[in-house]
């Protein structure tokens, strides 16, 4: 049976709904294992380097379902790249979104590219590094980037596989710090945004960003040809006297709203974005390097349609980088005053799709007290008190 020619996954800490916990998605950040224990001590003689135990960290983190190794639910961001592959040309055939514990089965001889989506990928996020003592310790988030890396590794070898590995998402900067991880889990390239910090949007133009990947148009940066919309660094490292290289690959694109796809499976955890970008203009923060645009509310209605009728869930998270900023133009609207109208027929929208609750990911305190009304209206309409 010939193998898919691109296999999209993520790791475990990202394919989970942790048994529906409320913000049990920050367990990843836990420390799992402790290096430099003192093998005499109490907790070494019970747990070796263990710190929060692995049974425990997989009773909470319980692996999402899967249908012949296809994952059934996928992080939002990856189920966009899927879904801009399809429509840019790609078959079904062509294009698998693998649960982690069966990306094997999907890398063989024909597979050309293998796409990893990172949030945290070397435990270097403010939160984990809180609870790991400055990374003292590794946490459960590069604990299983590293076990997914290495299994894709194994199946290559394997398979006789000479697909490109890149890993993507909004965690790829942590390479730049540790860069003897580009080696040692056999990355071909970091997918970087324009600064390096905040993600690209490749799903715009997904077909076109992975065409050249496979043709090779990554391979080596000709610097007598300038290109519009990518550029592809070779960095070079110096670690411990030894001097190292990562490719990473830079992609421009801002696409308008109707050449964002729409997800064509269901997302974790219910998540569906109503918005980029902020409109703050705030100089500290790269959330602004994204031009502002909105979904419109029956796009966003049929994303949440899409994940009742095939993933069966009953509610919409809302993503944005703060939700009272929707269908504001903060080009009039100095003040940042949110546009009620506009929350109003975005939220009913949500609502009529048919889910029974909703939440946004991010808000500003300002933005909500700054228009009394606001939050007691939209409180009836997603029935907050019910």
């Amino acid at each position: 049976m010939a193998k898919p020619k691109i296999v999209l996954t993520a790791d475990r800490t990202l394919m989970s709904n942790y048994r529906g916990i409320s913000l049990a998605t920050f367990f990843g950040c836990a420390p799992a294992l402790d290096p430099n224990r003192d093998h005499n001590s109490f907790w070494y003689k019970i747990l070796k380097n263990q710190v929060t135990p692995k049974v425990l960290f997989d009773f909470i983190c319980n692996p999402v379902p899967h249908n012949n190794g296809v994952a059934t639910y996928a992080p939002y961001g990856l189920r966009k790249v899927e879904a801009g592959l399809l429509r840019d040309g790609f078959s079904r055939e062509d294009v698998v979104v693998a649960h982690p514990d069966h990306v094997d089965k999907f890398i063989g001889p024909e597979t050309q590219v293998v796409g990893t989506y990172e949030m945290d990928p070397l435990g270097m996020g403010p939160v984990t590094m809180t609870f790991t003592y400055g990374r003292k310790q590794m946490s459960y988030d590069e604990y299983y980037n590293i076990f997914l890396h290495k299994k894709i590794m194994e199946a290559k070898k394997k398979n006789g596989s000479n697909a490109k590995v890149i890993s993507g998402a909004s965690g790829t900067w942590q390479y730049n710090y540790d860069p003897e991880k580009i080696e040692e889990l056999g990355i071909y390239a970091i997918l970087e945004g324009e600064l390096g910090g905040i993600a690209p949007e490749i799903d715009g133009h997904a077909g076109r960003f992975f065409q050249y990947l496979i043709d090779g148009e990554f391979d080596n940066m000709n610097p007598f040809r300038k290109r519009s919309d990518f550029k592809v660094d070779i960095k070079e490292f110096e670690r411990n006297g030894r001097k190292l290289h990562g490719r990473f690959v830079n992609f421009w694109d801002r696409p308008e709203i109707d050449e964002i796809p729409e997800i064509v499976e269901p997302s974790m955890h219910g998540m569906i974005e109503v918005m980029r970008g902020c409109g703050r203009g705030c100089k500290f923060c790269d959330v602004t390097l994204r031009a502002l645009r909105y979904y419109p509310p029956e796009k966003v209605k049929r994303e949440i349609e899409i994940n009742i009728k095939k993933g069966g869930l009953r509610n919409a998270w809302l993503h944005s980088d703060d939700i009272f900023v929707y269908g504001m133009n903060p080009r009039t609207n100095k003040q940042m005053e949110p546009n009620r109208e506009a929350l109003e027929e975005l939220f009913q929208a949500v609502m009529d799709a048919g889910v029974v609750h909703t939440n946004p990911t991010h808000g500003t305190l300002a933005g909500a007290i700054a228009d009394e009304k606001l939050i007691p209206n939209l409180s009836k309409i997603i029935n907050a008190s019910a």
